[in-house]
């Protein structure tokens, strides 16, 4: 015998099943083939599968569902999150327009131009308005979130590279403030002013005074008028004891005439700082302090730098 047909006799054997009841009721006899029983353990097999796989793949769905609402609120949490970050950002680059205006920046930066101010929403910026006008949620795509990320990041370095600007403004006006000569450098009476005069040795007419004569008592304390380094602080000729302060910023002062040194060269001295006494060394006819202000190598008048104190 064949093996196929060994198998067919034995799918074709009777099987016999019987339900006995713990009752009056009569036993229940159940017959069947081989082959039936095969082809109910064969379709129970493939029904058990099959619901598997259907249920499988509704759990995989909602689990999608859930993971794409979840996203989705993420998404929406960042955007309102990022919206607040460039809300912020405006009103910081509102102070920043602000200060420029306040401190009169003359930079590429300043808002000397505001006639020709350009800007307007973007349409995330119209989806958006019209999502809470409509009070429904405007669809999020990563697209957008690209957009805010790159915007809020361009609007970052915006405001830190304009304060920069402003801080760097603010830093170099304050050295200008400090290198440029004011107030008087020492009390008195001023006794000869900055242009043509008489010589007042030989009494003729052609000299020009290059400074500004201020007389008082021998002795009178004579102050430095900006900050800076000291660059002489000796005899020179008809100046007598004289300092030199270079300022920077092309600013130099002159104090001649002095009867006492109180400075060497290469000390930084303060505006206030007591630098030298009054007297009357040097090519000079009673107490008083010669002043001089040079700027970018040449001398200038002394009082459009001492009535800034007066005014």
């Amino acid at each position: 015998m064949t093996p196929s047909e060994k198998l067919k006799k034995n799918l074709k054997r009777r099987l016999t099943v019987m339900l006995i009841p713990h009752s009056e009721f009569r036993p229940i006899q159940l017959n069947f083939s081989v082959a039936f029983l095969v082809f109910l353990v064969v379709g129970w097999t493939g029904l058990t599968v099959w619901s598997g796989f259907i249920v499988s793949r509704h759990v995989d769905y909602w689990r999608a569902r859930t993971n794409e609402s979840v996203l989705r609120a993420k998404m929406w949490y960042f955007t309102q999150q990022m919206d607040q970050s460039r809300e912020y950002l405006d009103r910081v680059k509102e102070t920043e327009i602000a200060l420029q205006n306040l401190l009169n920046m003359k930079t590429r930066k300043a808002i000397v131009q505001s006639d020709k101010g350009m800007g307007g929403p973007t349409a995330m910026d119209n989806r958006a308005l019209i999502g809470m006008l409509t009070g429904r949620r405007p669809s999020l795509r990563v697209e957008d979130m690209q957009t805010k990320l790159a915007d809020v990041e361009q609007s970052g370095q915006s405001v830190i590279s304009n304060f920069k600007d402003i801080s760097n403004y603010i830093k170099d006006q304050r050295e200008l403030f400090r290198s440029t000569p004011r107030d008087w450098p020492v009390k008195g009476r001023i006794t000869s002013g900055f242009g043509q005069r008489r010589d007042p040795f030989e009494q003729t007419d052609g000299e020009f005074h290059r400074g500004l004569d201020i007389a008082n008592a021998f002795g009178t304390p004579i102050q430095a008028t900006a900050d800076g380094t000291v660059l002489v602080a000796s005899w020179q000729g008809g100046y007598g004891r004289m300092v030199v302060i270079d300022h920077g910023r092309g600013f130099r002062t002159y104090y001649g005439h002095t009867s006492k040194l109180l400075v060497k060269p290469g000390d930084r001295v303060k505006r206030g700082d007591v630098i030298a006494l009054m007297g009357t060394s040097g090519h000079s006819t009673g107490y008083h302090l010669h002043y001089e202000i040079w700027q970018n190598g040449r001398a200038v008048n002394p009082m459009r730098f001492v009535k800034v104190q007066e005014e």
